[in-house]
């Protein structure tokens, strides 16, 4: 996250201790331990069933704001020809859009 506000958003700009104050720690805990998209995105790993149809089952039409997010920082990633860069954003959208294997998400953060 911090090299992708110092790229888009200016070096100058970002301020890498906001990443780890109490607020970005604690809203990160909360999405990663409660939120929707993180009990929507375990039952696409374990049911194999699309976003869509899980949206319609446990969201009573409501709209997941990870994938959605996900593939608008994909292209904005491919037209700047960066994807390379950002191997944690280009997973996600491929596990949520191209069929990647949501196991393979470990695979390219090796090294990172």
């Amino acid at each position: 996250m911090v090299a992708f506000c110092q790229r888009f958003v200016g070096a100058d700009k970002t301020n890498e201790q906001t990443f780890f104050e109490s607020c970005g720690v604690a809203d990160l805990i909360t999405t990663c331990y409660g939120g929707r998209n993180r009990k929507v995105s375990e039952a696409f790993v374990r049911t194999g069933k699309s976003l869509d149809e899980l949206e319609g089952e446990m969201l009573g039409g409501q709209k997941l704001q990870g994938p959605m997010t996900a593939r608008e920082v994909h292209q904005v990633l491919k037209k700047m020809d960066v994807t390379a860069q950002f191997p944690l954003f280009s997973s996600v959208y491929e596990i949520c859009y191209e069929g990647r294997a949501p196991k393979s998400l470990f695979e390219s953060l090796g090294g990172q």
